[in-house]
C-alpha cells in the first residue's frame, strides 16, 4: 500500500495504526507537500519524516518540491480560508501524484495521513480519495484513526517519540491569514539579509532537530523541551544626517525608533569593563581598549546608542572592514547579545548602531522592529 505522507506528526501514528489494521500489508511512504512553504520548512518535516519511516521501518519515496505546479493548480484560491476551496484543490493536487506513483510501482492501494490531521475535513477526503482511486484503477483506503481518542493519542506519541511539532499546516496562504488573526507577524516567512540564524526562525529549528539527530546517533541521552522567547525582527532601518545616509548595522534587540532627532553626538570612552562578571575573561581586550580610540557615540537628547565598528571588532574578535561586510556576513546572534550585554546591560532594549565614522551633528534614527512571543524548541542533554 502507498501512503502519502504530509507531515512526521499525522504519518506516525497514521502508519503505527495501520500497522495494526493491516498487519501482512507492506507500506510505501511517499512524501509529497509542494504546499509547504518556504522551502526550508519543507526539508526540515522532510527530514523528521525519514527519521519516523526509519523507526516504523517504513520505506520512504520522496516527491519533487514543484511549488510552481501547485501555486498554478491553486491560482485565484488565495484568499479562501483553510478547509475551503484551496485545501481542497490542495488535496486533490497530492492525492493525483500519489495515486500516479502507486500505479508507477504497482501498488493496487493508497491513502493519505491527511486523514489523521484534526485540521482536515474527513469525509471530504474520503470522496476526494475514492474520485482519485477509481480514476487510477486503484482502492483508497479509508480508515479513521481520530475516534476513541485517537487525535490525543496521536499528540502524546509525537511527544513521547520527539518529533517535530509544526505550528501551521503549511502553505503560506493559510499562514498569513493564521498569523493575521493572531496579530502576529509570520516569522516563517522572514530571513535575515546576512542568514544570521535567529531564534524562533526556521533554520534555528532545523539546527535544533539536527542537534537531536546526532545525539541519537551517538546514543546520548536528551529532552526536547519548548520554551517561551520574546524574540526580535528588524524589518527596516535609516540613520541620516542633514546632507546623507549614513551606513549602519543595527544590534539586535533594538527598539523601535521614528525620527528621532539625537541632537549632537557626544564620543566618549566609558570604562566598559568596570562592572563585567568575571566569568568574562577580556583582560586582553580590556589593555588594547585603554591604548586605542574605541568610542561609544551617546547624546544627552536620545537613548540611541552609537559604536564604532572598531569597538565591535575587539570585543567580537571579528575582523569587519565595512558596515557592509558585517551587514552580509553577521555575527552570531548570540554574539550580539553579549555585545549589548557589555554595552549596556542584558535587559536593555536600547538602541545600539553600528558605524564606521564619526560624526557630531543632529541625527534622524528611525528603526522599525518587531517584539513577539514565540515557542522555541530546544534540546537538552541529559547528563
Amino acid at each position: 500500500m502507498l501512503v502519502h505522507i504530509c507531515c512526521s506528526v499525522d504519518s506516525h501514528y497514521f502508519l503505527s495504526e495501520l500497522q495494526k489494521v493491516y498487519p501482512e500489508e507492506t507500506f510505501t511512504g511517499y512524501f509529497y507537500n509542494p504546499n509547504i512553504h518556504p522551502k526550508s520548512e519543507h526539508d526540515l518535516r522532510l527530514n523528521d519524516v525519514k527519521r519516523s519511516c526509519e523507526m516504523l521501518g517504513v520505506k520512504l519515496i520522496v516527491g519533487d518540491y514543484d511549488t510552481h505546479h501547485w501555486l498554478e493548480g491553486v491560482k485565484g484560491l488565495e484568499l479562501e480560508p483553510e478547509k475551503g476551496d484551496r485545501c481542497t484543490q490542495c488535496f486533490d493536487i497530492r492525492l493525483a501524484r500519489s495515486a500516479a506513483v502507486a500505479k508507477e510501482i504497482n501498488e493496487t492501494k493508497f491513502t493519505t495521513t491527511l486523514l489523521s490531521s484534526p485540521m482536515k475535513e474527513q469525509e471530504k477526503l474520503y470522496m476526494q480519495g475514492d474520485t482519485i482511486a477509481k480514476n487510477h484503477g486503484l482502492e483508497f483506503i479509508k480508515i479513521n484513526v481520530r475516534a476513541n481518542g485517537g487525535t490525543q493519542k496521536q499528540n502524546e506519541l509525537a511527544k513521547a517519540d520527539n518529533l517535530y511539532r509544526q505550528n501551521y499546516c503549511g502553505c503560506k496562504f493559510a499562514l498569513q491569514q493564521q498569523r493575521s488573526k493572531q496579530n502576529r507577524f509570520s516569522l516563517e516567512m522572514m530571513s535575515h539579509i546576512g542568514a544570521q540564524i535567529l531564534p524562533g526562525s526556521i533554520e534555528e529549528r532545523q539546527k535544533t532537530f539536527a542537534h537531536r539527530d546526532t545525539l541519537e546517533r551517538e546514543g546520548r541521552e536528551y529532552v526536547l523541551l519548548q520554551r517561551k522567547y520574546i524574540v526580535w525582527r528588524l524589518l527596516n532601518a535609516k540613520i541620516q544626517s542633514l546632507s546623507k545616509v549614513i551606513p549602519s548595522y543595527i544590534i539586535a534587540k533594538s527598539q523601535n525608533k521614528k525620527d528621532a532627532r539625537t541632537g549632537p553626538i557626544l564620543w566618549i570612552k566609558p570604562n566598559l569593563f568596570e562592572n563585567l562578571p568575571r566569568f568574562y575573561a577580556m583582560e586582553d581586550k580590556k589593555e588594547k581598549y585603554q591604548n586605542k580610540q574605541y568610542l561609544i557615540g551617546v547624546s544627552k537628547k536620545d537613548d540611541t546608542i552609537f559604536v564604532h565598528l572598531h569597538l565591535l571588532n575587539l570585543l567580537l574578535d571579528t575582523h569587519y572592514p565595512s558596515i557592509k561586510e558585517l551587514a552580509y556576513h553577521p555575527p552570531k546572534y548570540e554574539d550580539e547579545l553579549f555585545f549589548r550585554n557589555i554595552l549596556c546591560g542584558q535587559e536593555s532594549i536600547n538602541p545600539i548602531v553600528v558605524v564606521d565614522e564619526i560624526f557630531s551633528g543632529n541625527i534622524c534614527v528611525q528603526i522599525q522592529g518587531i517584539f513577539q512571543e514565540e515557542a522555541v524548541f530546544r534540546v537538552v542533554e541529559n547528563l
